[in-house]
């Protein structure tokens, strides 16, 4: 099972050795992370100075980079005796995109920044055809994916020029496994965040990675929930021929992308096809990536039917980027309009009081477009000019301070409390709180948390911030209290 990446034509020793390695992998990962992020890796090169490994993408090279790179390096120091070089290449020997392994940079590819949207620009209504209009669907090409009106998918929008950040880190290897992965321990995945964290980028891209390994005849879909509701109406408005070439169309489909699931709140009728459809999906196998835009603290408004069918999903949030995202966000999407930034004006971006990425890729339109029309380059003094005027200069800044003032305030508490020993149930989740936002809003380490918070160490302050960030994801009063929170901070 290990062995399957390995090149035919290394020694035997290297062969061996190899899928010892990855034995050792397999013993320190899940096996749905040894499934997604190693099964594939293949042996280019093994010497006693350096290990080259192969990988499929950009985006799983930088994956590996940044979050198991010490698993791959203590497995291989295991085996062979001693540490390696690691060297990991993307695509063939021809033409292949080496990079070392030790870079610990996030991939911050071009295009757009991932819901970051983290970071979703314009987009149009992408869907399939409507159902009226065209007869019934041939099988779709191997590597595309069918929208609304064979209409091209965002540009930028692949997994490569994603973004990548504790924020949605979680999210992007699950839809990257979905897509990708021939064993996935789920079938449907349902990604939830406030507008302007990067689902639709993530959807278009988990569409793209899935079209890229389709063999033929295999049909992936992009839809949006605003354009299966008027495919679904107006099918029904030409009578039931044309009704059910729409129900042949959607249930012949093997891996679909359902972005802005909330527009079907309050469509009882289209929610009761959509229910049909799952199943259908259901029995054929399909693999269901969904997506809905929910502020925290908010609930869907769909039918139980509905809710209850999607129940089984495997539910991942989307949280709003943090300053190392959001500059990584801009330095890449400077990058794709050809502009390198200065440091100063990555970091005065970075800082902006905006967790919505849109609003972030606005403020760089602005500061990049102002130095162009006067014929200047882009300098810090010129940015903060072309932003004179902007709201996001006129928001309050979240300083410790504030923080701790917003948390004293909602959970009518004293920051001698905070800062106390004392642990009852009510003050241990405000304290809690206050260490989640003060990592969220603030560039404090984990011990300057601490030192805010009466001398907890950083071990403390991190299950702290785990254990909201585990329960902010399913439990809805949580979720209600964070946001109220962030409410007050914006004012």
């Amino acid at each position: 099972m290990v062995g399957e990446g390995i090149r035919p034509m290394l020694p035997a020793k290297a062969v061996t050795l190899w899928q010892a390695v990855l034995e050792k992998i397999e013993q320190k990962t899940t096996a749905q992370q040894f499934a997604t992020w190693f099964r594939n890796l293949q042996l280019a090169e093994l010497d006693e100075q350096r290990v080259v490994l192969r990988v499929p993408s950009k985006f799983h090279r930088d994956w590996i980079v940044t979050y198991y790179r010490d698993v791959v390096e203590e497995s291989v120091a295991t085996v062979l005796g001693g540490a390696r070089e690691l060297h990991l290449e993307v695509g063939g020997r021809d033409g292949a995109e080496a990079a070392n392994g030790r870079t610990t940079a996030p991939a911050t590819a071009p295009a757009k920044a991932g819901k970051a949207d983290t970071g979703r620009t314009s987009g149009g209504a992408n869907a399939l055809p409507a159902a009226a209009a065209a007869p019934a669907a041939k099988s779709a090409k191997p590597g595309s994916v069918r929208t609304c009106g064979d209409l091209p998918l965002t540009e930028g929008y692949d997994l490569a020029r994603f973004v990548l950040g504790p924020s949605n880190q979680l999210a992007a290897a699950a839809a990257q496994s979905l897509a990708t992965s021939p064993q996935v321990d789920f079938a449907t995945l349902f990604i939830v965040g406030a507008t302007g964290t990067g689902k639709t980028h993530l959807l278009q891209a988990a569409a793209r990675a899935a079209a890229a390994r389709s063999e033929p005849g295999r049909q992936v879909a992009y839809v949006r929930g605003e354009n299966f509701v008027n495919e679904f109406v107006t099918a029904c408005a030409q009578g039931a021929e044309a009704a059910s070439r729409f129900r042949d169309r959607w249930r012949g489909l093997d891996f679909v992308c359902f972005d802005d699931l909330q527009l079907l709140a309050g469509k009882t009728g289209t929610q009761a096809e959509l229910v049909h459809t799952l199943n259908a999906w259901g029995d054929r196998g399909t693999r269901l990536l969904f997506a809905a835009s929910c502020a925290p603290g908010e609930t869907l408004n769909l039918d139980p039917a509905l809710q209850a069918r999607l129940a089984g999903a495997y539910r991942v949030g989307l949280r709003a980027p943090d300053r190392e995202t959001r500059h990584a966000l801009v330095v890449a999407k400077a990058k794709l309009r050809g502009e390198t930034l200065p440091a100063d004006v990555a970091d005065f971006l970075a800082e902006l009081p905006t967790n919505n990425v849109r609003e972030l890729e606005g403020a760089l339109t602005s500061v990049i477009a102002g130095a162009k029309l006067i014929g200047a380059p882009v300098t810090l003094k010129s940015a903060r000019a072309a932003l004179h005027d902007d709201t996001l200069l006129q928001r309050p800044s979240s300083s410790p301070d504030r923080i701790l003032k917003a948390i004293c305030q909602h959970f009518e508490v004293t920051v001698a409390d905070l800062c106390s020993p004392r642990r009852p149930q009510a003050l241990s989740f405000a304290r809690q709180a206050a260490m989640y936002l003060l990592r969220e809003r603030t560039e404090l380490s984990l011990s300057e948390i601490g030192a805010q918070l009466g001398g907890r160490d950083h071990t403390t302050i991190l299950h702290g911030i785990r254990k909201i960030d585990e329960v902010a994801t399913s439990d809805s009063r949580i979720r209600d209290h964070l946001s109220r929170l962030r409410t007050l901070l914006e004012r």
